[in-house]
């Protein structure tokens, strides 16, 4: 699945459906000639849609295929183009990370379980370099190309080999709730995912077949989330170059409002500065955007902010982290973690009964990182993740809702979370050393 976003009203006659071709590579070069070769105003950008279900299939490398080293380079350059961003969130799960998948070297993230539409706990086979099947079905093997963290990390490695990064993209997240309520995204205020799950019963019911959509257990799924643009105005020009340069991010819901940048010269200081925006435009580059290799300097300063949702009763924000990726001298996936700014953990427990925002936490954090372990041989990708405070889960306030002695089995399955922590990550920064970058 793709979505398909175009500049303006002047679009090819008619649309191209999977009907008309199966293979995403056609699309990209149909949009490219009817669209942007077209001779008219025609631009479009193309969005990947729920990898988590994909089987490996979303994100294959073309490095892992037999097509001439010509043609790789030619269809990575091809994607790089026309697929400027990527979905990293929506009813459907989460699809930034997964634990213990092969080919990723890194500690456990605890955040990565978060929102699996196939639980964390489920013992799975893992789809190692191939494809599998049945991922809409959840049933299969799991990939590590099905999730963007290590696929942007991959995007690395598909660039020293073939001179471009297909995976070079911007995150946003969606809701994709097939009911017609965009923004609808409140945990509190969740009514169902596909129409047939509006009754509370239902949503907290056993596992069914969705038809048209998937099989799978209703409580599983999740409000989904929002799409953030970082744009000079609020016009549909504005915000589409803006989504182009990869200057956005994506939240699991609420309206958290994220900052990134990198610069070689940025002071500690600049997060008491009222010209701190100014100064990093100025001085770096923003979320979406490329630092290239520079000697000169020990390591580049990351910027990174964020404001809590300024809805009544949001939670307060409880950290920043900045998840790096890399690619060692044997060839695997590196990752690391690093919490920048806030408390690691919570410091309060969440009362599940009565579902209040945490006191403790964080209206705005903000504060300038260099990576310790830089080496400016070495390409690398940072974003940032923004994590709030522990809440209620949607399930949670379903179950609250019965009296206790009425409440569905559903509500007693150790599987199903009572809280979540809900987040926005950012687009990525990619590190391009010298010779990289020149070349």
């Amino acid at each position: 699945h793709r979505n398909i976003i175009f500049a303006n009203a002047t679009v090819p006659p008619v649309p191209l459906s999977s009907k008309d071709q199966t293979q995403p590579e056609k699309l990209w070069h149909w949009l490219k000639q009817r669209c942007i070769e077209s001779g008219t105003a025609c631009d479009v950008l193309s969005i990947p849609h729920n990898s988590n279900w994909s089987s490996g299939r979303m994100f294959h490398p073309y490095s892992f295929t037999d097509l001439p080293l010509d043609e790789q380079k030619s269809l990575s350059a091809l994607r790089l183009e026309l697929e400027p961003l990527v979905e990293i969130l929506q009813v459907k799960g989460d699809s930034e990370c997964r634990n213990g998948l092969g080919g990723v070297v890194g500690a456990y993230d605890e955040l990565c379980d978060f929102e699996k539409l196939r639980a964390p706990s489920e013992v799975t086979e893992d789809c190692g370099d191939e494809l599998g099947q049945g991922g809409m079905s959840l049933a299969g093997c799991i990939s590590r190309n099905n999730y963007v963290r290590t696929v942007l990390t991959q995007g690395l490695k598909e660039e020293a080999l073939l001179g471009v990064n297909p995976f070079e993209f911007g995150l946003i997240a969606a809701t994709d709730n097939h009911t017609g309520a965009s923004g609808a995204v409140g945990e509190s205020i969740f009514r169902g995912s596909t129409g047939m799950d509006r009754e509370t019963k239902r949503r907290l019911g056993a596992p069914r077949i969705i038809p048209g959509v998937a099989k799978g257990d209703t409580t599983r799924y999740n409000p989904g989330g929002l799409a953030g643009i970082w744009a000079q105005e609020n016009t549909r020009e504005s915000l589409f170059a803006a989504m182009q340069r990869k200057e956005t991010f994506g939240t699991s819901g609420p309206r958290i409002l994220p900052r990134f940048f990198a610069g070689w010269d940025f002071d500690e200081t600049m997060c008491q500065s009222k010209s701190m925006i100014e100064n990093a435009y100025s001085n770096g580059v923003s979320m979406g955007g490329v630092m290239l290799g520079d000697k000169k300097s020990a390591s580049p300063a990351f910027l990174v902010s964020a404001l809590k949702d300024s809805v009544a009763g949001a939670s307060n924000l409880q950290k920043i982290q900045i998840i790096k990726g890399w690619v060692d001298s044997n060839g695997q996936l590196n990752q690391q973690v690093i919490d920048v700014a806030g408390d690691s953990v919570a410091s309060t427990e969440l009362n599940t009964d009565s579902c209040d925002p945490l006191p403790t936490g964080y209206n705005n954090l903000c504060t300038v990182w260099r990576d310790k372990n830089f080496d400016p041989d070495v390409a690398a990708v940072y974003y940032a993740r923004i994590v709030e405070n522990p809440s209620c889960r949607w399930s949670t306030y379903d179950c609250n809702s019965f009296p206790t002695n009425e409440r569905p089995q559903t509500c007693d399955n150790p599987d199903m979370p009572k809280t979540i922590q809900e987040r926005a990550w950012t687009s990525p920064i990619w590190y391009k050393p010298a010779l990289v970058a020149d070349g």
